[in-house]
């Protein structure tokens, strides 16, 4: 499995949505329970700016050879380990003397 080791941009939003199953019964009452052991996945947007040509080769050739199912290892800004993601999206804003690539880094087990 390889490594990503691009740094992203200050500033990065993260966020959670715990995966949870309810269950409605009469007069408003519901029952919650956690869908799985590990329900709570995190969520990056990291955006990363390459100033060479060099770099944004080598970041667009490695998102495009993981097409967006193939999971890396990634450590992410003020997080003491190294995790799994994959990365469904990105956009590319191509500016005079760099690049902002704008990625979605879901959080994987497997």
């Amino acid at each position: 499995m390889k490594t990503f080791h691009w740094v992203p941009r200050e500033g990065m939003p993260s966020s959670v949505s715990p995966s949870v199953t309810t269950i409605k019964f009469g007069d408003g009452y519901e029952q919650r329970r956690p869908t799985g052991l590990n329900h709570q996945l995190i969520n990056f947007q990291p955006v990363f700016r390459i100033t060479s040509d060099n770099s944004r080769t080598a970041l667009e050739a490695f998102l495009v050879e993981h097409g967006g199912y193939k999971a890396f290892l990634w450590r992410p800004p003020k997080y003491n380990r190294t995790i799994k993601v994959v990365c469904r999206e990105w956009s590319v804003t191509d500016n005079v003397t760099y690049s902002d690539f704008s990625c979605k880094f879901e959080q994987v087990i497997a």
